[in-house]
């Protein structure tokens, strides 16, 4: 992670978007409101989907994805007892890198006790020659529930004769602490041309990586088990699911974008009712080609 972005270094105009937001528990339902926010980050609200006390949340930006020394810092601290939803509007592109300056994109955000946190982001997509950084770090207190996903592909897959697995750098570190501890790590590491050809070698023939978590301090017994059922069937993709305590994570390699959505999709639809109490709604996202819905 990054030293703190209250620092206010120089940064360079449209260079570096923050956008800090705080979520408090009024008049019984949860309100947002926008601490720091600076472009390419937008902010057009939030709005009640499911018209009860859970903002929807979508993260906005005014570019068509990260040049060469971009940053983006996506911060959000949630009081106790309150919900919130929070998801891309279209995939993370990251543009080549010739000059040997990295892309950046941070999410950090702190959930409270009693608090739901459930996070959807669009899919990241890097560029041929693009030099890619990714952090995501979640903390949760013990009694706090979480659905959190992450996606990314291989490239531009159809793009031309495709650009699939031509970025010369792709950093990706996804981490979960529980009252301190560190819950979950998960982390991709290709800096070098060697690491991306192992990284082929891994994915077997697939494009497309998805991790989720889903954790609950009073997950129901054997529920891993509907979750991996309902991962079941979705062609071309293979799933793994590993339950330790009260934390779920599926694991997911695909051909296209949207069976990746999909699985994401029915992990959250079997675990949503026990962690938010209520049902998985279709989100739709631009983040890919076919417009798919999760």
């Amino acid at each position: 992670m990054t030293d703190s972005i209250f620092q206010e270094p120089d940064w360079e105009i449209g260079k570096h978007g923050v956008l800090d937001i705080h979520a408090s528990f009024v008049n019984g339902r949860t309100e947002v409101e926008v601490q720091k926010r600076r472009i390419p980050f937008q902010w057009q609200g939030c709005h009640y989907q499911d018209h009860d006390d859970e903002p929807f949340v979508p993260l906005i930006t005014s570019t068509g994805g990260y040049v060469e020394g971009d940053i983006t810092e996506f911060h959000a601290t949630m009081d106790s007892n309150t919900r919130l939803l929070v998801t891309g509007t279209s995939a993370s592109k990251f543009y080549k890198c010739l000059a040997g300056k990295s892309s950046r994109e941070i999410v950090d955000v702190t959930v409270g006790p009693e608090a739901l946190f459930e996070y959807h982001p669009g899919i990241a997509i890097p560029f041929a020659h693009s030099r890619t950084q990714r952090y995501t770090r979640i903390n949760i207190d013990r009694s706090s529930r979480l659905f959190a996903a992450d996606l990314m592909s291989a490239g531009r897959i159809h793009y031309g004769e495709g650009e699939i697995f031509k970025f010369d750098s792709f950093v990706s570190i996804f981490e979960i602490i529980s009252s301190g501890k560190r819950l979950a790590i998960d982390r991709l590491i290709a800096t070098e041309r060697r690491n991306i050809d192992d990284l082929i070698q891994l994915w077997d023939g697939f494009h497309h990586m998805g991790i989720a978590f889903a954790y609950a301090p009073d997950l129901p017994k054997n529920i891993e088990d509907l979750v991996y059922d309902n991962c079941q069937g979705i062609e071309n993709t293979v799933t793994g699911v590993t339950r330790i305590d009260n934390l779920i994570v599926v694991r997911i390699l695909s051909v296209n974008s949207w069976q990746a959505y999909e699985s994401i999709f029915n992990f959250w639809s079997a675990v949503r009712p026990d962690i938010a109490g209520k049902t998985a709604k279709q989100i739709r996202t631009g983040s890919s080609p076919t417009g798919v819905r999760f």
